[in-house]
């Protein structure tokens, strides 16, 4: 099976198109992978593609319609092998996803919501909540790249190299910043930073953190300075970015995570581990975010922490099952 991965240059999306890739991979043998990165000309751009899109549909399907590429991306090489499903995540390669599908005659599987998008472009849409699509896949939690065993390896080896203490206790933070209608000011990273310190001396851990590119340079270096001393590993994103994922939450006894972030929670959820949300006074985010949030604290995936109120965490019941098949339901 070639399956081909278009990706933009979100570390979220991307991860989310590899996990379900991961589970193709678990139950498919010999499956081919190509990726395909692309970069939309403009919002616009995007706009007039979706129309044409859903309503010339049939022109996609013709030899010479590869020509009018460049007029909507920057650069999109094309596949190697004729692709027999193509897989990706987010808004910004939804069209082009729809758009192979019909040049290649293939399957395809479009993860998150269609945002406008003619839900017959595609063979399914995976998504978390119901958003009425006939051929929508509801998920557990967006898909992920967090498996047991990797993880179990990923820490014993992140131990090693860091020369660890394999008796220590540790929590993991993972920061955020504005997105998904979410606003933080400095009043709320002071009041993380008194948060963190308190459980570090009542609980006797010590702190796996990292910031994200969401995270302004400026409080990256705030938390940086007063949160060092009370962290085993700090990395700052924006400065250096590293791929601690995998330890990071392996290692954790617990996982805090600011609630901007959809992609972020999942990978925390799918670890198995209790997932601490944190969250701002301002919150603006849509109705189908909102609808996201709820159902993990319904599931008792995870629990959502105001971090201006006093709460005992160890009190906190949680739902720490493996999720389920992502391709239970799906005939590719």
């Amino acid at each position: 099976m070639n399956v081909l991965i278009i990706k933009d240059n979100k570390p979220g999306h991307y991860n989310q198109s590899e996990g379900l890739l991961l589970q193709l991979r678990s139950i498919y043998n010999n499956v081919n992978v190509e990726y395909c990165e692309i970069e939309i000309k403009s919002k616009l751009s995007r706009k007039i593609l979706r129309f044409l899109l859903n309503n010339f549909s049939s022109f996609f399907e013709k030899d010479k319609s590869l020509n009018y590429l460049k007029l909507f991306y920057n650069n999109v090489p094309l596949p190697k092998n004729v692709p027999n499903l193509i897989i990706s995540t987010g808004g910004n390669t939804s069209n082009l996803n729809a758009w192979f599908s019909r040049f290649y005659k293939c399957k395809n599987i479009l993860n998150g919501a269609l945002r406008g998008l003619n839900e017959n472009l595609f063979t399914y849409v995976t998504t978390v909540i119901n958003l009425e699509y006939k051929n929508q896949i509801i998920l557990d939690v967006a898909p992920s790249i967090i498996e047991q065993n990797k993880l179990k390896e990923a820490s014993i080896k992140f131990i090693e190299e860091n020369k660890l203490d394999i008796n220590k206790s540790f929590y993991t933070l993972l920061i955020g910043g504005n997105g998904s209608g979410y606003s933080y000011d400095k009043a709320f990273y002071e009041k993380l930073v008194f948060t963190v310190k308190n459980l570090s001396f009542k609980n006797n851990i010590m702190w796996l953190i990292s910031t994200s590119r969401r995270t302004p340079l400026e409080i990256e270096s705030y938390l940086e300075k007063e949160l060092k001393k009370y962290s085993t590993y700090f990395v700052s994103y924006n400065q250096k970015e590293e791929k601690i994922l995998l330890p990071f939450l392996g290692l954790a006894e617990k996982i805090f995570v600011t609630e901007d972030s959809a992609s972020m929670i999942s990978e925390a959820i799918t670890s198995c581990k209790p997932v601490f949300t944190l969250r701002p006074d301002e919150i603006n985010s849509d109705k189908n975010y909102q609808k996201i949030i709820k159902k993990f604290q319904d599931a008792k995936f995870i629990y959502s922490l105001d971090v201006n109120k006093k709460i005992d965490i160890d009190k906190i019941t949680f739902n720490n099952k493996e999720i389920n098949n992502i391709f239970r339901e799906m005939e590719i």
